[in-house]
């Protein structure tokens, strides 16, 4: 399960880590920079509102949840340990989580720093956790399990499924005014550069995890 090509992958943490880290200093320093692009983004995706619209994205929503992230994790987790790949079920596991947490600290932080202003909306809500578990969930698929697949139709297939539940969800957060698109692209920074090191920290340490009974038999 060892992500192929790592010196490709090194290349993106770097870039993910980077931009994230940049649209975080604006988000700390200057946030109202934000504002216009995230209202025309907004205006633009609620330019026309209808009861069924509002209805899809609500379901959308609903199924891209962070609990539902969870839940999705708690499955996938399942499912490898019944095809005796426990130690990338429980690698799996501990990045969703960790990540989620680690970008509740980083919303909690701007949200401290940001309770002195008179118009802390921007911000409030970076990077968006509602989208979060979703981008780790769909990182972990494109950078790790898509690479292995014998049959690239079916490869193609599902990043491209993934892709535009991605996609849905973002716009969905955006219309029913959860998230702005900058909380929703620090989410798909934050997410993918999380994947990325802890891919980095798998590699690393896996081979390691063998040495304990319960993990002798996983592959890895």
């Amino acid at each position: 399960m060892l992500v192929k090509k790592q010196q490709v992958l090194l290349n993106l943490a770097i870039f993910f880590t980077i931009a994230f880290l940049a649209l975080y200093l604006v988000v700390l320093i200057a946030p109202n920079s934000l504002h216009d692009l995230n209202r025309n983004i907004y205006e633009l995706t609620t330019k026309e509102i209808t009861s069924e619209k509002v209805l899809f994205f609500n379901v959308i929503s609903a199924l891209s949840s962070t609990r539902m992230a969870l839940i999705y994790t708690g499955i996938l987790a399942v499912v490898l340990f019944f095809i005796r790949w426990q130690i990338p079920g429980m690698w799996v596991t501990f990045t969703v989580i960790i990540g989620l947490v680690l970008g509740g600290i980083i919303r909690f932080t701007i949200r401290s720093l940001f309770s002195h202003r008179v118009e802390p909306e921007i911000g409030y809500a970076f990077p968006g956790l509602h989208v979060l578990g979703m981008v780790i969930l769909s990182a972990i698929v494109f950078l790790i399990f898509l690479p292995y697949f014998k049959d690239r139709a079916l490869a193609y297939l599902t990043g491209f499924i993934l892709l535009v539940w991605l996609i849905e969800t973002s716009i969905a957060c955006i219309y029913l005014g959860q998230l702005h698109l900058s909380d929703v692209i620090g989410a798909v920074l934050f997410g993918f550069s999380w994947v990325m090191f802890s891919s980095f920290l798998y590699r690393k340490h896996a081979q390691k995890l063998k040495q304990y009974p319960k993990f002798k038999f996983s592959n890895i």
